[in-house]
């Protein structure tokens, strides 16, 4: 209203100034009051305006969401996870629009500004309503980006890489819970020579004997005769059932022509276990060889039981028997052997001179064939066989 005052004001002006351009002297004459010419423009311009702040205040109110149906927006994707930061959505910024049409209205009708309240962001319809509902601003690049990083792809990587972070989380927890299962150890730490006196001190007498006569071996294939021989009595002094050590200490004397004390190492372990078929073959040979084919044969007797199904123990035995006359029971102790090894040309020919002592000539023929069919012969003895052959009828 002051508008159109201030415009009546200025055309009273003027005609003030147009009736003194007339002259002084001209006779003003009174003329009916003038209407005043009504501005259609600004009126409803200003209504039109008043109009959209109170559309906008209705609508920032609420007022508008019974009657319009919110267009759903597209969902976003399933594969999301938490983990991954999503910008906001582009709609974020549409409550400005109500805000700058509220301070519109306000600079026109100041009355209708006090109308305008921001409800609080807790009672905010969902923003995708208000989206709908509004048009369309455009968006910057910037501000798709972080929705176009949240493509399936790099959210499985970090979903699988979560999964892994899982699965290691379990497994250490299975071994936390394993160990912590396990009973305390009771035996206080110790150092490394503790430890090793006390595996020492557990170590069996077969295992330092076995350990003893190793080493001795070592010693021997070094050419260290006399450290073998010390190193072997001290594994017989642990274990003096230890068949290897007492042959190889026996075998070493033996080749230092020591007979009387290999004789007596192996006399002592046959006197408290007879049945030992290959200690008891040993001290027979070195009997024999020192001429005491009697001793041999009382030694392979006392061990024959246990050498029933031995050829070699069973033709020696039959060779002392021979050496000594006993013919009868050399030839069934070559006729055993026989049985076990008949390829043996020896023995065949040893069969047919105890036949022919025995006066078993056809026997004793056929022994000596079958020796010599065996190509097993030297040369000597094969000479030997021949000549037997043909003085036999």
């Amino acid at each position: 209203m002051s508008l159109i005052n201030q415009m009546l004001q200025d055309l009273e002006s003027r005609r003030a100034t147009l009736s003194g351009d007339a002259g002084a002297t001209q006779e003003i004459r009174s003329l009916p009051p003038q209407r005043a010419a009504v501005p259609w423009t600004l009126i409803l311009g200003g209504t039109a305006l008043v109009l959209m702040a109170g559309a906008g205040a209705w609508w920032f109110m609420g007022g508008g969401q019974a009657t319009m149906a919110p267009t759903p927006l597209p969902a976003p994707a399933a594969a999301v996870t938490p983990a991954t930061p999503i910008a906001p959505p582009p709609a974020a910024v549409a409550p400005e629009l109500p805000q700058q049409t509220a301070e519109t209205a306000s600079a026109v009708t100041p009355a209708a500004a006090p109308a305008v309240v921001v409800p609080p962001a807790a009672a905010e319809p969902p923003v995708a309503e208000k989206v709908t509902s509004l048009p369309p601003r455009p968006v910057s690049k910037a501000q798709n980006k972080p929705v176009q990083e949240a493509s399936p792809p790099p959210v499985r990587k970090e979903s699988a890489a979560a999964r892994k972070a899982a699965e290691a989380r379990s497994a250490e927890l299975k071994v936390a819970t394993a160990l912590s299962q396990v009973p305390p150890s009771d035996a206080p730490a110790a150092d490394d020579g503790a430890r090793i006196e006390k595996k020492m001190r557990m170590s069996t007498p077969r295992e330092r004997a076995e350990n003893e006569y190793r080493r001795a071996l070592g010693l021997v294939n070094q050419g260290r005769i006399q450290e073998g021989v010390a190193v072997l009595r001290s594994a017989l002094s642990e274990d003096t059932g230890h068949a290897g050590a007492r042959l190889a200490l026996f075998g070493l004397l033996v080749e230092q022509q020591r007979y009387e004390e290999a004789q007596t190492l192996l006399e002592v372990t046959l006197a408290r276990d007879p049945a030992q078929p290959q200690m008891a073959s040993r001290l027979a040979r070195l009997k024999l060889e020192r001429g005491d084919a009697r001793g041999a044969e009382e030694t392979l007797a006392r061990a024959a039981a246990a050498a029933t199904d031995n050829a070699e123990y069973r033709a020696l035995h039959a060779a002392v028997l021979q050496r000594l006359t006993l013919h009868k029971r050399a030839v069934a102790e070559y006729q055993a052997a026989l049985q076990l090894a008949p390829q043996a040309g020896v023995w065949w020919m040893g069969l047919g001179i105890s036949l022919e002592a025995d006066g078993r000539l056809p026997e004793a023929k056929d022994a000596f064939q079958r020796a010599r069919a065996t190509g097993a012969l030297s040369p000597e003895l094969a000479a030997f066989v021949d000549q037997k052959l043909k003085r036999l009828p």
